[in-house]
């Protein structure tokens, strides 16, 4: 299996970064596809952020590439 190398705290960051950025178009979708209460608004707005972010720092470009495969039909 390939290991990736070490990865620096400017790469972490970097993913971490659009890992959020993609988290928050997802809520966004989401939203605005099933016009949740202000409660869940909330809720998808803090938790896909942070999930996306762990999986774009955890898996690195295996994330962007399934990512990429699912948005396909954008």
């Amino acid at each position: 299996m390939h290991e990736d190398p070490p990865r620096d705290s400017g790469e972490r960051n970097v993913r971490l970064f659009f890992g959020i950025l993609l988290g928050l178009f997802v809520a966004g979708v989401i939203g605005f596809k099933t016009y949740p209460s202000w409660t869940t608004w909330a809720i998808l707005c803090v938790v896909c952020p942070v999930v996306c972010g762990w999986l774009a720092v955890q898996y690195g470009d295996g994330f962007w590439f399934k990512m990429l495969r699912l948005m396909r039909w954008w």
